[in-house]
């Protein structure tokens, strides 16, 4: 068959999609207005049951 070389380049477009997602979202993560957030849920399992926010 002759769609060989098509499945190669469509796999490859794929991986490079799913790459590019996978960085701009680790970089969304680590804009700094997400810290106070991040270090807010980071202490939750400290917290008693008890205790409200």
């Amino acid at each position: 068959m002759n769609l060989q070389p098509f499945w190669g380049q469509l796999a490859g477009v794929i991986t490079v999609i799913l790459m590019l997602g996978f960085l701009g979202i680790w970089a969304w993560l680590w804009l700094p207005q997400h810290k106070r957030k991040f270090d807010q849920m980071a202490r939750l399992p400290m917290q008693d049951e008890d205790s409200e926010q």
